[in-house]
């Protein structure tokens, strides 16, 4: 599908010659996780929120002490155990592996992925992003076989990152919302030798645009579609 001169996307897995698929919020719950494996999901993103010592994965805001998950149109009642990283990694041992957004914990969360790592043991793969930069810098210092994205939602905080990268090459690639993506910024990405994620891509036809300018992988809601476009099925 590559095409306009654009650099083919090599994928996120090794051999992978396609674009990734990664499951927006596949990884918040067992019955996700399992509906979208069943979809053909190359990765299961999951949503970290570190509260009381654990990881808990959902997308929504919480309101403790209310036992209340809060999103911009819903509420929901919180369950009684949360699910969280350990129990992901548990079920995706040897299948799937998993993308990790982590939404808060400075000094914490890093510790809490390696604790998770050492109780299931090595990860199928564990791929981390973060709008935390300095989370993800902790990351890499306690779990350097895990790989880090920072993840970007303007175009300022893009700017500043292709500022930073020669300090701090060790990230692996970026995960950018993506309607700051253009052919342009995706090649010049890609020059460095960073892989490129975007999110979140429900529209059929911009991700049809973005893998042909070459992304690593789309983050979408609409597992089996995509992965369809991306094997021309």
């Amino acid at each position: 599908m590559p095409g306009g001169g654009a650099t083919p996307s090599p994928g996120l897995l090794p051999g992978m010659s396609h674009a990734a698929i990664i499951a927006h919020g596949g990884g918040n719950s067992l019955q996700r996780a399992r509906n979208d494996i069943r979809s053909g999901a190359d990765f299961l993103e999951a949503d970290l929120w570190v509260h009381a010592g654990r990881f808990e994965a959902r997308h929504e805001r919480a309101l403790y002490p209310l036992p209340l998950f809060i999103e911009k149109w819903y509420l929901r009642l919180a369950p009684r155990k949360p699910f969280g990283l350990t129990e992901l990694l548990k079920e995706t041992a040897g299948s799937t592996p998993v993308f990790l957004d982590i939404k808060n914990g400075r000094g914490v969360a890093a510790p809490l992925i390696r604790r998770a790592l050492d109780a299931v043991g090595p990860a199928e793969r564990l791929l981390a992003s973060s709008q935390l930069w300095h989370v993800l810098r902790e990351v890499q210092e306690i779990a350097p076989e895990v790989e880090t994205y920072y993840s970007i939602d303007v175009y300022p905080k893009l700017a500043l990152f292709l500022s930073v990268f020669g300090r701090d090459s060790r990230a692996r690639g970026v995960s950018c919302q993506e309607r700051l993506l253009t052919e342009r910024i995706i090649r010049d990405l890609k020059r460095r030798n960073l892989s490129v994620i975007a999110w979140t891509v429900d529209d059929l036809d911009r991700a049809k645009e973005l893998l042909s300018w070459g992304v690593d992988a789309i983050t979408t809601h609409r597992v089996a579609e995509a992965r369809r476009l991306v094997h021309h099925d």
